[in-house]
């Protein structure tokens, strides 16, 4: 039996002991399938009252199960599953992820909410269940992602974090204490009975099921402080004393004064300067040569009782820790990254710095170390990198994965970042690959790389329309050799709803990004119900930018990345901003063959705010047109003139029908005079139209 089955029969039992009295609370919007539970009660407040174990397994029975094929393997790639299915016509396009519309989510976030009322979100709540997200309440919100359109999750890591030296409440989804474990937060006690491992299966089931894809996030570069790979592998760390760790820090340099990167031509001066001097000074060998008797017995001791903790023995019997990593650029004003650590890449110094430093200097973390894609050392620490280029082989195997994002690929050597894509495109050849590059100008290092895309920086250059900057994205995006993500927002930027136009601007955003040209559509969770708190202040913060909330609220000053946070499903007009990115999905997977750069056309306009666009609707039967007009105009309404003429379109007459298959403001009145074509574009109006 498949884990989502047995899970289904699991919580069908515990449906029938459920006190029906008991007031168990999801937003309304969570029920996108039309939950039959007798026991359900509508509230005042956008919730909704259920049986838990009930709703779960109701979503699971109606809206995926039911989709199921006989004999399919679930765990495995959908790509693997697509081909074996005949009546699935072969890809026009080359890697998936080109026509693929993202849902991007954080899952403790994602699926957590306050369902006993108390105002507060609990591990275990009055219930005896979790108000945090996890993998068994995510999938009865799959599909709501399916109806919106999207055909892909990417999630921030579910691997198991430290919380040692944590940041905010729940510590960070990258301080990865574990790459082969999951996150014990994400597991729900409602299928008690399942294992962490059996109920993510459940969920990765149930999303090929729905033809969704599932792509997660690696971090090979970097671990928690207190990794569990420390009791077997102390030297693949860096290490301080405990009475250095309060001064610690990036070296302020005296000797340069610029902010940039370590590299040839200044690395001598780095080495000069008295801060990186004494920097390095603090670093000592690894606990089994620093003090080996005291290892030993710490070793010993934590083989026989699995309960005692090696980390802190480390720290109070041998008294040195693990340095907390930093940034790689020089003079970056950021204080060091007090929960994670650099991983111990190669077992000697790098070569082009070796010459600067003792040969007895222990192992250190400085600029150019961390930098281990351009200073490398002779000797690779080769266990290590057989550990971390299987990391996602591990989650292939076992879970069927479809794709995964490389945190700080860039930072690796390339020999190892071969190792990682290659041994993951042994296991599936079309698993995706997405690079952590939010410049457009790196996308051909990508492509050589072997990624299928780029980040890219639309989430930072769209909130900025107003400056009229958004009609140069069209021509940037054409000469790309990979894809980015059509973005307004993204987990570690500002929200949407908050820019300048708030929830006009979201909205306006959202349309566009379904429609532009070599980009992947890409919605951060939170996004479709007008969410203005950022999930992190890393990109691009705005002042204050942690307080976006009212102090009434009780997730003011929380961020996503750290703290226990529920998204605002009840905020007024959200079933709105879903029923439209659902209707305008549904237009854009009509036309979605057609939508290519080899389709793609533009139409010229004489004013920097007005993007007029479209793509070939050809095939051997008919010769159509898609046409999107845009006005990124916050301040002004405009009558747009288009000559069609002039963009090309010359199988286009006088007896052409014009239809206005969206209008976002509501109006789809517009005039065909050939060659023209006019519409009426309010403040931040997009029109989607079709010409046959």
């Amino acid at each position: 039996m498949s884990a989502l089955k047995k899970l289904v029969e699991i919580l069908n039992n515990k449906a029938k002991k459920w006190d029906e009295k008991n007031d168990f609370r999801i937003p309304k919007l969570w029920d996108s399938f039309g939950y039959d539970g007798l026991e359900k009660k509508e509230n005042n407040d956008g919730t909704v009252s259920v049986n838990p174990y009930k709703f779960v397994a109701r979503a699971a029975e109606k809206a995926v199960l039911c989709y199921q094929k006989e004999g399919v393997d679930y765990l495995q790639p959908l790509s693997k599953i697509l081909s074996q299915d005949k009546s699935i016509s072969k890809k026009i396009y080359s890697n998936w992820i080109e026509k693929s519309s993202v849902y991007g989510m954080q899952i403790r976030t994602f699926s957590a909410w306050d369902h006993d009322g108390n105002k507060k979100l609990e591990l275990e709540n009055s219930f005896g269940l979790k108000d945090t997200g996890t993998f068994i309440k995510t999938i009865a919100l799959l599909p709501l992602i399916k109806k919106m359109g999207f055909d892909a999750i990417y999630t921030l890591p579910i691997t198991k974090n430290s919380t040692r030296y944590k940041k905010g409440e729940m510590g960070s989804p990258y301080a990865v204490k574990n790459f082969f474990e999951l996150d014990p937060v994400l597991y729900d006690p409602m299928a008690d009975e399942l294992s962490i491992d059996e109920q993510f299966k459940a969920l990765i089931e149930a999303c090929h099921i729905l033809g969704i894809r599932f792509i997660i996030d690696i971090i090979p570069r970097t671990s928690a402080r207190d990794s569990d790979f420390i009791l077997e592998h102390p030297d693949w760390f860096y290490w301080i004393k405990m009475e250095d760790l309060k001064d610690y820090g990036p070296p302020k340099l005296t000797l340069i004064k610029e902010f940039t990167k370590a590299n040839e031509e200044n690395i001598e001066l780095i080495y000069k300067d008295p801060a990186v001097q004494k920097h390095i000074k603090k670093f000592v060998p690894s606990p089994d040569k620093f003090a080996p008797q005291k290892w030993q017995s710490i070793k010993e001791r934590c083989k026989k009782n699995k309960n005692l903790d090696f980390f802190e023995l480390i720290e109070k019997e041998i008294g040195i820790t693990t340095a907390p990593a930093f940034s790689d650029c020089l003079n970056d004003p950021q204080p060091p990254w007090t929960d994670v650590t650099y991983l111990r890449l190669y077992l000697d110094h790098p070569v082009q710095s070796a010459k600067y430093v003792n040969e007895s200097q222990p192992p250190y973390i400085l600029f150019d170390v961390i930098r281990g894609n351009i200073f490398k050392g002779k000797k690779p620490n080769e266990e290590l990198w057989e550990k971390i280029s299987n990391i996602i082989v591990h989650y292939q195997e076992n879970f069927g994965i479809d794709g995964a994002r490389i945190d700080m690929g860039h930072a690796l050597p390339k020999e190892l970042e071969n190792m990682i894509i290659s041994n993951a495109r042994k296991v599936d050849p079309e698993f995706c690959f997405i690079a952590e590059e939010l410049s457009m100008d790196a996308h051909k290092k990508a492509k050589e790389s072997g990624y299928d895309m780029i980040i890219g920086d639309l989430w930072a250059r769209e909130p900025r329309y107003y400056q009229g900057t958004l009609k140069k994205v069209l021509d940037i995006l054409l000469q790309l050799d990979v894809p980015v993500f059509a973005a307004c927002e993204i987990p570690d930027s500002p929200r949407a709803a908050s820019r300048l136009g708030k929830r006009e601007f979201s909205r306006f955003a959202t349309i566009l990004n379904l429609f532009l040209p070599n980009s992947v559509p890409f919605v951060t969770c939170g996004q479709e119900v007008y969410e203005v708190q950022p999930m992190n202040l890393g990109l691009d913060p705005q002042p204050d930018g942690k307080f976006m909330l009212p102090k009434s609220d009780p997730f003011y000053g929380k961020l996503a990345f750290f703290d226990k946070y529920a998204l605002h499903w009840t905020n007024q007009g959200a079933d709105e901003m879903i029923a439209l990115i659902e209707e305008v999905s549904r237009i854009r997977k009509e036309y979605l063959c057609f939508i290519s750069k080899e389709n793609f056309f533009k139409i010229p306009y004489n004013s920097k705010f007005v993007l007029a666009f479209g793509y070939r609707l050809f095939n051997e039967h008919v010769k159509h047109y898609l046409i999107i007009v845009a006005n990124a105009d916050i301040l002004r309404k405009r009558k747009v003139s288009l000559n069609l003429i002039k963009a090309g379109l010359f199988d286009v007459g006088k007896g052409s029908q014009i239809e206005c298959l969206y209008s976002l403001k509501g109006d789809k009145n517009h005039m065909y005079d050939f060659p023209h074509l006019t519409v009426d574009m309010e403040t931040l109006d997009i029109k989607i139209l079709k010409i046959k």
